[in-house]
Formats: C-alpha cells, structure tokens, sequence
C-alpha cells in the first residue's frame, strides 16, 4: 500500500483533519491522538504568537488512495506530534523517520531534541519510537476523563464573590493577569491573540468562566473548549489565582463549567495534559474526573 504526504493548508484542510480526529476517538474511545481543539488551538490559542500562513508547513497529511490515515506536526524547535489511524500503525515508523529528517532539515541550533507526546497506554506507538531510539523524558501530564452522565455537584461561593463569564473583549487586562499568574508561560498573551481565540470554532463566551472578588478582580477561571462537530469538550486552561487559593473557587469555577456544558450535549469532558500534582489530582477527584493515566514525552537528540 502506499502512503502519500501532502501539504496542510488551514483554510482548506482544517475541517477535514478535524473530522479525521474525531472519527479516531470514535473508534478507540481513547485520547492516544490529538483533540480536535487541540489541532485548533495551534492556530487560535491565546498564549503563544500569531499564527503565520508559513507555519502551516509544519502539519502535513498522510493518505492511502482512500482516506487520511495519520496527520504530523513536525516544528523546528523538535515540538512533534503524530496523530495515526490505528489500522495504520505500521506506517508509524516511516513517518516519524521522515519527521525526523525534517527536523534535521528546520533546525536552527546544531542539535535539537526531538520530542513527541504519547499517551503511556499507546503501547504500539511506544514500541516504535523505541526501535528508533526515543527513549521516555519528562511527563507531559495527566488524563484526565470526566463519565458526561456524572452529576453535577453543588459548589458555594465564598461570601462577596461571584460568578460568571468572562467577556475578554472588554477584560483583557485583568483576565490576562489571572491566567499569567497560573502560567507564566503564556505572558506573551495579547490583545490581538485575544481577539483570534475568540474566533476559534471552540469559543463559546459562556463558557469561558471566571469567579470574581469582592473587589472586582479575576480569582479564578476554566474555559470548556468544545469542539462543534465531535462534541468533546477540553476543560482548557483551569486555574486559581494563587492569591485566592483554599477558598473552593477551583472546584465552583469547573462545577459551573458542567452546568453550562449540558446544553451542549459533549461527547466527552476531558481534561489532558493535567498538572500531575496530588493537589490537582484531588481537586479532579472531588468533582467526578476519573484519572486515566499520563502521557510523557519521547525524546531524541537530533544532530
């Protein structure tokens, strides 16, 4: 059988792959492959740069003479990903030599590490890095999968506080305070970026939930991310403020977010990538998620 690779263009070919990521989960009702708000937030996500036309070079598509059976991401820093049709896990071993032969080819510095996250349950994709010469690095963190019939539980406020969304078109200041102090890592959060994230096909402004202080400022947040056409909703980002920490405002700001998400039937409530933390995982655990396991990064020094 062959494989062909061709180009990703956004405007073109974003609706296709999105589906493709989507028919996976339905056939292994497992999160071993990318999200589809996870391919949309490459391009929409409020906390890196603006997305460039070029940067499209970095996702190709892999097909048979029928269908797409993998989609790679493949960037110069050695940040990688392989999403594969797992009737087609064999070819996963041909693709990321070309990946790394790409990165060899889109590196600045003389050595790269090469990563890719993988779910530890993959245990075939493993095997192939393996072979390859990947060995497991770092975690990349938790999964953690929310049953859609669980209950909602109650949450109280404390007293003075408040809840509802956030409107970031007008808010931008402070909502970007509250999420960079939680992340640093995306202080390169902006207005513009702002303005593109709410465009994304995932955004839904009541879900973007903030729980507010007496004095007006942004305590606590969790946006659900719900994909429109296989309704798996990604609890991304969460967080409290660590001013306004041990009040319960983590678990009220996700327990309005369930509230919210019924209307819109998901098909999954997920959360991936979770902070591994014993904290965190017992804030999860007290509101129905259910811990699946982790993914870790495979990584190899490419000269």
């Amino acid at each position: 059988m062959t494989i062909q690779r061709r180009d990703f263009h956004w405007d073109n070919d974003f609706d296709l792959v999105r589906r493709f990521l989507g028919e996976i989960y339905n056939i292994q009702r497992a999160f071993t492959n990318w999200l589809p708000t996870t391919l949309e937030n490459v391009k929409f996500g409020p906390g890196g740069t603006e997305y460039l036309d070029k940067e499209d070079e970095y996702l190709k598509i892999w097909k048979d003479s029928h269908q797409i059976i993998a989609m790679s991401f493949t960037k110069p820093s050695g940040a990688c990903h392989l999403s594969i049709h797992p009737n087609y896990i064999t070819h996963a071993s041909d693709i990321v030599l070309w990946m790394q032969e790409r990165v060899k080819e889109l590196k600045v510095d003389e050595s790269v590490k090469m990563n890719i996250v993988v779910d530890d349950a993959d245990e075939e994709l493993i095997s192939i890095l393996s072979d390859l010469g990947f060995k497991r690095d770092e975690i990349e963190g938790d999964n953690q999968i929310r049953p859609v019939d669980s209950p909602v539980p109650d949450y109280t406020l404390p007293e003075g506080y408040t809840m509802r969304n956030a409107i970031i078109t007008n808010e931008y200041e402070k909502y970007r305070e509250v999420q960079v102090a939680v992340f640093p890592h995306i202080k390169s959060m902006s207005k513009n970026l702002l303005d593109t994230y709410s465009a994304a096909s995932f955004y839904q402004e009541e879900l973007d939930i903030i729980a507010v202080a007496p004095d007006g400022e942004f305590a606590a947040f969790c946006t659900a991310r719900i994909d429109p056409v296989s309704k798996i909703a990604e609890l991304e980002p969460v967080g409290t403020h660590p001013d306004y920490r041990k009040l319960g405002l983590g678990k009220a700001v996700i327990c309005e977010s369930f509230r919210r998400l019924e209307k819109f039937n998901p098909s999954a409530v997920v959360i991936l990538g979770a902070a591994p933390s014993e904290g965190a995982r017992r804030l999860y655990e007290s509101v129905g998620f259910v811990n699946e396991g982790a993914a870790h990064y495979w990584a190899k020094m490419v000269d």
